[in-house]
């Protein structure tokens, strides 16, 4: 970064002429007077006797318009109160400064001058001098003016310290010039890398007195990218830019603007170790160390959480400096976001952001809770959010979970700050509250939202699980005996004919020397076949078989026989 080349304002010097030609105690004809005479232009001066007229004088003159420093002398004979200054010796329009010294001490006393200036919009003036002494008509320098900002001086004078103070003089005003801001710094992610960087080119506003425009430039290497005209105090950064220049567009002098380079440098140039801390006092103090490479000066800036890109406030800081107490009035409660940049002529190096406290209060809210997947099976597990820093007001120190029973009595438990998941093995069966709080130095906070947890009873699984078991046994059983029951009927048709289990045989069903006919399954026949004609044809009769013995097989199958029955000798078997 090139250093910004801001011209400082020059201190005003204040002549008292205007204002002792005015403000001489009333009545008083002065022990000087000067008056223009004639066409020539010639200036004659005249005073008082003097007490000692025998000792000759000198009157000087210097002119305050266009020659301020050359001063030069007329020589007066003695007994003689008045004197000539030729029209060579100065120049018309020029306003003069004329006193007289007898022995080189002043000829007249001292006139006291009383001098007070106001700012612009301020009610109450401020006083410069309150006992000038004008022997030697030494010009007041007024120091420490702001720039594009209007003024007024006004004067009062007496002669002796026996007289009262004369009038107060007519208003002196003046404006100081403009230039271009002096102190212009970053707010934002110009280094981020990730997602869309959003950053604020900030200077300092000059005040309600200063109405003037600014002209900023953002460019890449040599080149201007972008240029225009703001009001104050802020503009946005586009994308990728390596440098900014601001000025006033009423700025005459080229080399009054204020340039910042926005390059990001590597890490080893980052502070290190950026610690807060309370110093005591109504601020924040701030240390770190310096990284590889000193830098050409430090810059702190800090904001309160939430606040936007363009509330933010800052300090410069030479090289050697490696700590500081950051001012102003911190609220306590209050996150404040504090940076530390080391700034180089290349570019910058940012320190990641610090939080910090003044003080540390309660917290006002709890953190809300969520039940994860039970591990193991049949164990709740539950964990919890973080509070927002404004809301937590300060550093969580631990949790407290709760928790709360039909029956049962509140039950708390406290949990390390750097711990979010609690298993819950040792919980009974029924229904539960649970609620988490945390807690700060200050005190612990309100609890959060609160989670419900519903767990059955297992003791009641285990009585129903023997029930359950013998009304599954018996429920395979009559399965098995079904499936059974129905396969030995269905063998059973296969090893009896259907009539052998009828209560009246049926003699039709009884097979008895009949032959053996072996039943085939014949296949059926089409439904519509061929039409065959079928011939009749005499049959050829036979002489019919000797007779034989009618025995149908009913009767030999049941029917006693006569041997049996003890009749006659056995019947010839065919």
């Amino acid at each position: 970064m090139i250093r910004a080349r801001v011209a400082r304002l020059t201190p005003l010097e204040l002549l008292l002429l205007p204002l002792l030609l005015g403000t001489r105690p009333h009545g008083s004809p002065g022990p000087l007077q000067c008056y223009s005479v004639g066409p020539s232009g010639i200036l004659n001066c005249s005073w008082e006797v003097l007490s000692h007229p025998e000792t000759p004088l000198v009157l000087y003159h210097q002119s305050q318009k266009y020659h301020s420093n050359r001063t030069q002398e007329v020589k007066v004979p003695s007994r003689q109160n008045w004197a000539t200054i030729p029209r060579e010796q100065f120049t018309m329009g020029d306003t003069l400064l004329i006193w007289g010294t007898q022995e080189g001490q002043p000829l007249w006393s001292p006139v006291f001058v009383n001098l007070e200036t106001q700012r612009c919009q301020e009610k109450q003036w401020t006083q410069l001098e309150s006992q000038l002494k004008t022997d030697m008509m030494t010009p007041v320098v007024m120091q420490n003016l702001e720039p594009g900002t209007g003024y007024q001086v006004s004067g009062r004078c007496r002669v002796d310290s026996g007289y009262p103070w004369g009038e107060w003089s007519r208003d002196l005003s003046f404006h100081t010039p403009f230039l271009a801001p002096e102190d212009v710094w970053v707010s934002g992610t110009v280094c981020e890398t990730s997602g869309k960087p959003a950053a604020l080119l900030l200077w300092k506003d000059p005040g309600p007195c200063v109405q003037v425009t600014y002209r900023v430039w953002f460019g890449v290497g040599d080149v201007a990218m972008t240029q225009e005209e703001v009001p104050c105090c802020k503009s946005s950064i586009p994308t990728l830019m390596e440098w900014a220049v601001v000025s006033t567009v009423n700025t005459t002098n080229r080399t009054l603007l204020t340039n910042l380079s926005l390059v990001c440098l590597a890490p080893e140039f980052v502070p290190q170790d950026v610690v807060t801390s309370i110093d005591g006092g109504p601020g924040l103090l701030v240390t770190w160390q310096q990284g590889t490479m000193e830098p050409w000066e430090y810059v702190v800036d800090w904001a309160r959480d939430g606040d936007s890109l363009d509330n933010i406030s800052w300090i410069r800081l030479p090289s050697e400096n490696l700590s500081t107490s950051l001012p102003g009035d911190f609220e306590g409660g209050v996150p404040y976001r504090i940076r530390v940049t080391a700034v180089f002529p290349g570019g910058l190096a940012a320190a990641p952001p610090v939080w910090a406290f003044i003080e540390e209060l309660v917290p006002l809210a709890g953190p809300a809770v969520w039940l994860l997947q039970d591990d193991p099976p049949g164990t709740p597990v539950v964990a919890w959010g973080e509070v927002p820093r404004h809301k937590l007001r300060g550093w969580a120190t631990h949790y407290t979970l709760c928790i709360q029973g039909g029956a049962v009595p509140t039950v708390c438990m406290n949990v390390s700050s750097d711990t979010q998941t609690v298993t819950l093995p040792s919980l009974h069966w029924g229904s539960f509250e649970l609620w988490v709080m945390v807690s700060t130095v200050a005190g612990q906070g309100p609890p959060g939202p609160s989670l419900w947890l519903h767990l059955p009873d297992n003791k009641v699984s285990w009585k129903i699980l023997p029930w359950v078991l013998s009304l599954w046994g018996l429920f395979l059983m009559g399965c098995g005996l079904s499936l059974a029951t129905t396969r030995c009927l269905h063998q059973r048709h296969k090893l009896f004919p259907q009539w052998i289990w009828e209560r009246v045989p049926d003699p039709a069903n009884s097979n008895s020397g009949q032959p053996y006919i072996k039943e085939v399954d014949l296949p059926q026949l089409p439904k519509d076949g061929p039409i065959l004609e079928v011939e009749e044809v005499e049959a050829v009769t036979e002489p019919p078989p000797a007779s034989a013995p009618l025995h149908s097989g009913y009767e030999k199958h049941f029917l006693p026989t006569p041997e049996e029955l003890g009749l006659g000798p056995p019947a010839p078997r065919f």
